[in-house]
């Protein structure tokens, strides 16, 4: 049996490990206030409910009300248990020494890691015949001659070779790899339900790594020139997606995370070129457009992206596409194009013209989105002929729409000095074109249109109690905001955690979370709390949550850390609470005034609603019986239980 991991173990890979990191390879996330915000991966989420914060390192959804921490995210997304959970991210994160701690895998994981470990060999399989054996010797020259690449850069990319003699069948098969294996691996083809040959046979194999660095995939270039399939990839599977994955993303994050810019390519020889010549942030698609997951994977390393797209039409249209997807998902990210000479690749100039060339073009032709766009917009066209030239301000109007005050003066003083209109008469119908098309709402109004603000859900303490006449006197009840002494915020960026919906709970309720968030923070409540023989919570939760807090207390020194007691609580429906918690108590001090009303209204108003519920049933029965010696009897006992309560 594996060792229980010790608890400094697991806060240093809780204090590695990021939750927004993890949890946007499932989701887009997208900073909103202080928390980040997205549509939930455990159900349909179409107005997105998941707000994660970071600073807590918690997660939280509105809608489905899944709630946990980083591990506990991995746990039901993954079917991890705890332990594996932290193993996993240990490992991720780079963090040795806890193999004597692993226990048995789960099934999923246990499957899967069945797949990588054949994707692990057959790359280190291919790379080897392609360096290696006389099989590899018309790959290896293709690679040398045609495509310039040295043996140290082939190594550093693993390229590999497979033959046509189906050497990984037959490796799998004298390894006895189980067929179940082996087919849901999709690297062989399967004919008649049998698995007949290998998928890459005779190609040029480039393998796809996820973010992690584990193989999960393959892109292939026939050497045969009949075959109509120049290129192929990896067939989409539960491991293998091209709407997720980037090349080369494993190795350039590092180079990114230390300042360098993200620069996406259309090729993995592209990427290859640009990194021999200098661009350690290279990364490419897979034969895809850019999509929400791929944008969501870069933002969350920088702030700069620059694509970097073949001139021709296509490339046109890559840009076209990306860049607006890039404004929608990651507003806060700055937007560089590059389109090379010639309609050349970056790896066609590195071949024909050299490393310094490419080197130069990708640090000094840069251009801004607007500048790409409008010259693009130019291409084809003939601007002395007057029809062409309507056409070309058509294409014009909608780009400079979303440009900045500054660029649209400075390309419409360009387009007068360069092509005969006089400035006057472009403003006049730019300025017809942005009141027929508004580039959007201003942020006041799409705080109008938004939810209501944290102070509103905050300010009906006592409303929606069920136990409640709709007529009953709450003067008495004390004046407790749970939205009170919050910071206040920045500019409105549409909903936070603190603004999204409050569940309604009793006002009893409400004291007794109070006063457990009370007994969390302060030493001194929680001695007089201790001290008090007489007190329980009313609600067995809060009572429960209680009693894990004094062993939590016990076992962990220090600071009240939110994440480390959810795990140490590890039951869904509790940790609900606890976020319910603090996000209405979390940051008020435990002062000594609340904690006496918290006090009040559990001790004191629950006992009495009690009574006045019994009461009130008997009430009903005794007039649904006509017993008017009861009815009269019990009337009389709930308004003197009214008025003994009112006394107090």
């Amino acid at each position: 049996m594996a060792e229980r991991i010790p608890t400094q173990l697991i806060d240093e890979v809780r204090s590695q490990a990021n939750i927004v990191d993890l949890i946007q390879q499932y989701t887009p996330l997208v900073k909103r206030g202080r928390e980040w915000n997205g549509s939930c991966p455990f159900h349909e989420d179409r107005r997105p409910s998941l707000f994660v914060d970071d600073k807590k390192q918690v997660f939280h959804c509105f809608s489905c009300g899944r709630s946990g921490t980083i591990f506990s995210f991995l746990m039901e997304k993954e079917g991890y248990t705890y332990p594996q959970a932290i193993l996993k991210l240990a490992e991720d994160e780079g963090i040795s020494g806890l193999d004597k701690y692993a226990g048995q895998p789960s099934p999923r994981q246990e499957k899967f890691q069945k797949i990588y470990d054949l994707y692990d060999a057959a790359q280190k399989l291919y790379t080897h015949i392609l360096l290696n054996t006389t099989a590899g010797e018309q790959a290896l020259a293709y690679l040398k001659d045609d495509r310039q690449l040295d043996e140290d850069t082939i190594k550093r990319y693993a390229l590999g070779y497979v033959p046509s003699n189906n050497v990984l069948l037959s490796y799998a098969r004298e390894h006895n790899i189980d067929e179940k294996v082996l087919a849901e691996s999709e690297l062989f083809i399967e004919r008649d339900g049998e698995l007949v040959r290998d998928r890459f046979s005779n190609r040029v194999l480039w393998p796809i790594r996820n973010e992690r660095g584990q193989v999960v995939g393959f892109s292939g270039r026939s050497l045969d020139p009949d075959n109509p399939a120049k290129y192929m990839n990896s067939p989409e599977s539960p491991f293998f997606n091209k709407g997720k994955l980037l090349y080369n993303l494993d190795q350039a994050k590092g180079n990114i995370r230390s300042g360098q810019k993200a620069m996406i390519f259309e090729g993995f020889m592209d990427v290859i070129s640009a990194d021999l010549a200098g661009a350690g942030g290279a990364v490419a698609t897979m034969g895809t457009a850019l999509t929400p997951d791929h944008v969501a994977a870069l933002s969350k390393l920088t702030d700069q992206i620059t694509l970097v797209y073949d001139g021709d039409a296509a490339g046109q249209k890559a840009a076209k596409h990306s860049i607006p997807l890039i404004r929608e998902q990651a507003p806060q990210v700055e937007i560089g194009v590059i389109s090379l000479a010639d309609n050349r690749d970056p790896d066609e100039v590195r071949r024909e013209l050299g490393l310094e060339a490419l080197k130069q073009a990708l640090e000094q032709s840069v251009q801004t989105p607007t500048e790409y766009l409008i010259g693009a917009a130019k291409a084809g066209k003939n601007l002395s002929n007057q029809a062409q030239y309507l056409d070309f301000l058509k294409e014009v109007w909608p780009v400079l729409n979303t440009a900045s005050p500054v660029e649209q003066d400075y390309f419409l003083k360009k387009m007068a000095e360069d092509y005969g209109s006089s400035l006057e008469s472009l403003q006049s119908e730019f300025a017809t074109y942005q009141q027929e098309h508004p580039a959007g709402r201003s942020a006041g109004a799409k705080k109008q249109s938004g939810q209501q603000s944290g102070a509103q859900l905050g300010s009906d303490f006592g409303a929606g109690n069920p136990g409640m006449d709709s007529d009953w006197d709450d003067s008495f009840i004390p004046d407790i905001d749970p939205m009170a002494g919050r910071p206040e915020s920045g500019p409105y960026n549409g909903p936070n955690w603190q603004d999204a919906p409050t569940e309604k709970v009793s006002v009893v309720e409400k004291a007794e979370r109070g006063l457990l968030m009370a007994i969390i923070k302060s030493n001194a409540v929680y001695d007089q709390i201790k001290n008090r023989p007489d007190f329980s919570f009313v609600h067995p939760d809060y009572q429960i949550l209680l009693m894990l807090f004094e062993a939590y207390k016990g076992e962990h020194e220090g600071d009240f850390d939110l994440a480390t007691f959810m795990d140490y609580v590890q039951k869904p429906e509790l940790n609900q609470k606890m976020l319910a918690i603090d996000r209405e108590f979390g940051s008020l001090d435990a002062d000594d005034d609340a904690v006496k009303d918290y006090l009040q209204v559990i001790l004191n108003l629950a006992p009495f609603k009690e009574q006045e519920t019994n009461l009130k049933q008997q009430i009903a029965q005794a007039r649904n019986e006509h017993d008017d010696a009861a009815l009269i009897s019990l009337t009389n006992e709930l308004i003197n239980l009214k008025k003994q309560h009112a006394q107090h």
